[in-house]
């Protein structure tokens, strides 16, 4: 199994040495805001009337298209 490379920087590093993170890949989304899916905003846009390939591309938004 392949890991992944992870640059850090000086301040993950300092939260890395103080234990604030247990694994550098804990610095990549320490500070994302929680996801605001929920099951139950899934499935209104499921009635919402867009097609099968609307709701995948819907799904597969990147985070910063809100």
């Amino acid at each position: 199994m392949k890991k992944r490379a992870v640059y850090l920087s000086r301040v993950d590093r300092e939260r890395l040495e103080r234990g604030e993170i247990k694994t550098p890949e804990e610095a990549l989304h320490k500070d994302d805001p929680p996801a605001r899916r929920t099951p139950e905003r899934a499935e209104t846009k499921k009635k919402s009337g867009l097609s099968q390939r609307d709701r995948e591309i819907l799904a597969e938004r990147p985070p910063h298209w809100g």
